[in-house]
Parts: structure tokens; sequence; C-alpha cells
């Protein structure tokens, strides 16, 4: 069971809603992944922009990794979360610890936009993952 997480707005440590992640155990480090924020998503009219992977290495997206003992449990909760206007794919991550000078490399769960999203949607997030 892949346990990373990448985020990259209000979920991130000291976000408006990092309060979701608040009973996942485990450890943050800066970190990146190759994307692009967009403000064409439903949620950027609510000042939310989400992301969209990106195939050009020049295009990178800072945010958080979490390095999680077990996400397998507050995987529902995060779709729920997240909503049908995202859906969950894993990424790769560069990131940083204070104990190298080089970066790091992993895989994690992102949310990335979902432009198949109806607005009238209730559903969880559609889950499609992609391998980098």
């Amino acid at each position: 069971m892949l346990n990373n997480l990448f985020v990259y707005g209000t979920l991130c440590p000291e976000g408006t809603n990092h309060h979701v992640l608040a009973d996942v155990y485990g450890q943050w480090f800066p970190a990146s992944i190759q994307a692009i924020r967009t403000d064409r998503g439903w949620g950027s009219a609510s000042g939310y922009p989400g992301i969209e992977l990106s195939d050009s290495v020049n295009d990178r997206v800072e945010g958080w990794l979490l390095k999680a003992e077990d996400l397998s449990h507050f995987l529902p909760k995060l779709d729920a979360f997240e909503g049908s206007g995202y859906q969950r794919v894993i990424v790769e991550v560069e990131y940083h610890s204070e104990s190298r000078t080089e970066p790091m490399h992993t895989t994690a769960f992102a949310y990335e936009l979902c432009f198949s999203h109806q607005p009238d949607a209730t559903g969880p997030s559609q889950f499609v993952a992609k391998n980098y």
C-alpha cells in the first residue's frame, strides 16, 4: 500500500484545511511534482486552483510530502473531502530532508483536477492511477 501523499493547497501544514489530516501519523517534507497550477477547475472560482500533471520538466508545483505510517484508513475521508472534481493519481515526487543536501524521489498520491466532473455530481473522486 502506498502511504505517501503530496499536497499543494489548503491541506498543507498551516493550510486552512490541514485539520483534515490531523489524525494521520507521519513526517512532512517540502516537495514538488511535475505539474502546473490551473484555474480551469471548479474550485478555482472559490479561490482554490488545482493542478494538472505536465510532461514538461520545467513545470513544477511546490507543496508538501506526507510520508505516513498508514494512509489506508484515511483515503476514503480524503476522497470525500476532495470530491468528484478531483481524481487521485500517483505521481513522482521530489522532496528534501534536512539530513541530506541532495533531493530525494518517491511516489505518492496526489489529487489532480478531473475535467469530466459534473457540477452536480455528489460521488467520490474518480480514481485513476497514473504511473511515472
